[in-house]
């Protein structure tokens, strides 16, 4: 190091300087493999998008907490459904039987208590297949009478499905009293 005797400032030398540039060098390099190896861990599995559709119909409702399907849901009010899906045929039809799904629903706002509002609910459902499984979390609306309709983004998978992102649309069949639900799956790679 060389001390200037007039200002009393410390320099350092020249080795000193180029072993801190190779330092930073090799903390950017490092860095950069770290950042590679989260993004290729978070690629999808899919090689191509993928479009499918499932004929969901209700098996079990199970009520949450005080909740007990004897009122009109309100804000708060939780329930779960366990549906079986089949490969969709048609809108009626039932094609070979393909998996399930498990769903947990909680109202943001009810329907007030003689059914007259929309509902805002908050819809969080895993959607098992025989290559793998499908989350899908999201808001979507349900009218007081009347078949729902709502898209919700898939947020992750397993198997062929690790890490997929799209979405599901979710259509309720007949007249919204059925026991059926049309899901229209859209996955991107």
């Amino acid at each position: 190091m060389e001390i200037s005797r007039r200002h009393h400032v410390i320099r350092p030398r020249a080795a000193s300087r180029h072993a801190w540039s190779y330092r930073i060098v090799l903390a950017l390099v490092v860095a950069l493999v770290v950042s590679v190896a989260f993004w290729a861990a978070a690629a999808s599995a899919l090689e191509q998008p993928r479009t499918f559709s499932l004929l969901e119909v209700d098996a079990t409702e199970a009520p949450l907490g005080d909740f007990t399907f004897d009122r009109a849901p309100a804000p708060g009010d939780q329930f779960t459904e366990t549906n079986v899906l089949y490969r969709s045929t048609g809108a009626k039809s039932e094609g070979a039987r393909v998996g399930r799904d498990r769903v947990l629903l909680t109202f943001v706002t009810g329907f007030g208590a003689k059914f007259t509002h929309r509902a805002t609910i908050l819809a969080t459902g895993q959607i098992y297949l025989p290559d793998g499984t499908l989350l899908a979390m999201g808001y979507g609306n349900i009218p007081a009478d009347g078949p729902h309709r709502f898209k919700l983004p898939i947020i992750g998978g397993t198997g062929v499905y690790a890490n997929a992102r799209g979405y599901m649309t979710t259509q309720g069949l007949g007249n919204g009293h059925t026991p059926r639900t049309r899901l229209d799956f859209h996955l991107l790679p």
